[in-house]
């Protein structure tokens, strides 16, 4: 008798239950919620949930199955685990269809390292041209009487990276081919082309860091040491000897070594030179102020014409031409707009620069990179690293439309450059496809 009782009570007791519950969410509903979408099985949805829950769980769903293929790699890409424990920007842009493809960050003031260079290419090119050239000059003012110089002659260099003593002897030889065995007065070297900084603003002084000076030979100062033994070798004499001043304005041209930028720009890019960075950002100006502030003016000329809702072209920092410094700033946005603005300049810009860029798997510093892949002798573009910071901006042909990819791809705080390197190449391949 009183274990029935006791079972009564239970019954009763359950009953209870059920009815206060019924105003609430289920345990098992409750746990349905708490679990992904994906998780939710369709026997299980039943009137615990709204009908507006399950059409916003079908939209979801929807969108999912209506992202392209390259949507879905990005995805993918960008739940990388290195990203947990590293920084990321990402900008991604189909220059044939002006659509964003990717942005993750793109407004982030990252580190460039050596994609600055692209920066720099693209400024020289604009403001300069790739006719422009780096001229080395022999100039005097003095008259010139039989095989003599009635007075001082000038060299004045151009900050030419890649001459060579045998660029100086010709210097040497041509005077020498118009009659010249004397200078009756000085030989002056003239390095008024920049300021007298040798070293960038923000370099680290354990790096190995080229000498900033226009009288450069063999990449090194020496230029009028250099000339000295050419102009004796050719048998001219110097009076006066070798001394230090500027060219006047009206001093007119005995001798010329040119070197066409785009000369130039090959090693810059296609090695990443830091000097030859640094020469064709000096021959935008004579001070990294002066030729920080053309850059900063073609980034935001860039903004103008490709403009995207937002912040603008502010968050850069142009503290040299190479990367070298720990003062450059940019983000990925800023490199995709300059690189959409190369690309509407293909006579003046683009060509140029896209003779200069490394190809993947081909050449360069992508040499090794990306082989067999649809990146491959494809991807177009500059590498950048110092410690713990690994970039990648340029463009690519997508395979499948032909169309033109503009992408800049920057790591920061990673381990090491190889878990970097290979997800930029990973998005390279992605995008080439």
């Amino acid at each position: 008798m009183a274990s029935r009782k006791l079972l009564n009570l239970i019954t009763a007791l359950i009953s209870v239950s059920l009815i206060a519950g019924c105003g609430t969410t289920s345990r098992v509903a409750q746990r349905r919620q708490a679990q992904p979408d994906d998780a939710l099985a369709p026997a299980v949805v039943h009137e615990s949930i709204s009908s507006a829950d399950v059409e916003a769980l079908h939209a979801r769903k929807r969108k999912k199955a209506e992202l392209s293929p390259l949507e879905q790699q990005l995805q993918a890409l960008l739940a990388d685990t290195l990203l947990e424990t590293s920084q990321l920007g990402l900008h991604i842009v189909d220059l044939t269809s002006g659509q964003v493809l990717a942005s993750y960050g793109a407004r982030q003031r990252l580190r460039p390292a050596s994609t600055e260079k692209v920066v720099t290419a693209i400024a020289a090119l604009d403001r300069l041209g790739p006719a422009f050239q780096l001229q080395t000059q022999l100039l005097t003012t003095a008259a010139v009487s039989g095989s003599v110089v009635q007075g001082d002659v000038y060299v004045k260099g151009a900050m030419d990276p890649l001459l060579t003593v045998a660029d100086v002897r010709s210097l040497a030889a041509q005077l020498r081919s118009a009659g010249i065995n004397r200078i009756s007065g000085r030989l002056i070297a003239d390095a008024s082309q920049k300021d007298s900084d040798e070293l960038g603003w923000g370099w680290c002084w354990d790096d190995e860091n080229p000498t900033l000076t226009p009288l450069l030979c063999g990449g090194k100062p020496g230029l009028a040491d250099q000339l000295v033994a050419a102009l004796r070798a050719n048998g001219i004499a110097v009076a006066r000897g070798l001394s230090v001043g500027t060219a006047p304005a009206s001093a007119r041209v005995l001798a010329t070594v040119a070197r066409p930028l785009t000369a130039v720009l090959l090693p810059m890019m296609k090695e990443s030179d830091n000097l030859c960075a640094e020469a064709v950002f000096y021959q935008l100006g004579r001070t990294r102020k002066q030729v920080a502030a053309i850059v900063a003016d073609v980034i935001a000329r860039a903004y103008v014409e490709f403009p995207l809702a937002g912040s603008g072209p502010g968050a850069s920092t142009i503290a040299d031409g190479s990367g070298l410094s720990l003062y450059n700033y940019q983000t990925p946005e800023t490199f995709t707009r300059l690189l959409s603005y190369a690309a509407s300049r293909p006579d003046q810009i683009l060509t140029p620069l896209m003779q200069a860029l490394p190809i993947a798997s081909v050449d360069g510093t992508l040499k090794k990179r990306m082989a067999g892949t649809t990146a491959e002798a494809n991807v177009r573009a500059k590498t950048g690293s110092v410690s713990a910071v690994s970039s990648l901006v340029g463009y690519t042909t997508q395979r499948s439309t032909g169309h033109l990819i503009a992408f800049a791809i920057m790591n920061q705080g990673v381990r090491t450059m190889a878990e970097a390197r290979n997800f930029q190449d990973r998005v390279c391949a992605a995008i080439s496809e």
